[in-house]
């Protein structure tokens, strides 16, 4: 993945974040469609035929639709081994599901990087955003009003 990609992505997570613990609208983020746990840590056969299951749904979806692929991760977010690792196992499903099986949607690859104590392992979300998420580019957020809460 190019840095840019993952640095788009990473904002992305970042501004939908922001503006839902903002409160400042009633925007409906997602619907999620399945949660996937990888439990090995790495993406095997198991995870494979999980995302393998769904595709038959994923092609009734509109490709106007916006399709989150997230994978939530145990770690540190200073940590950068640890974002890494998050992005690259949403990126692997993403790229499986465009290139195995000719997927024509507008995936959004994210990460949600939580800090637990034991280590659980990842968990791969995918989840149809509402039409109102294209209304995000036009929300104003006030960055020093979310540093004063």
């Amino acid at each position: 993945m190019k840095l840019s990609t993952y640095i788009v992505s990473i904002l992305v997570f970042v501004l939908l974040h922001a503006h839902t613990q903002a409160g400042e609208s009633n925007i409906d983020v997602s619907k999620i469609l399945a949660v996937v746990p990888v439990k090995s840590g790495s993406l095997d056969q198991s995870v494979y035929r999980q995302f393998d299951k769904l595709v038959p749904e994923l092609k009734k979806i509109s490709n106007k639709k916006i399709i989150k692929l997230e994978c939530r991760y145990s770690g540190q977010t200073e940590r950068e081994q640890d974002v890494e690792n998050a992005y690259k196992l949403a990126a692997r499903i993403e790229r499986y599901l465009r290139v195995r099986h000719k997927l024509d949607l507008d995936l959004w690859v994210a990460i949600d990087i939580t800090p637990k104590s034991p280590k659980s392992p990842p968990v791969l979300t995918i989840a149809v955003f509402t039409d109102d998420i294209k209304k995000l580019d036009a929300v104003l957020i006030n960055p020093l009003k979310n540093e004063q809460q």
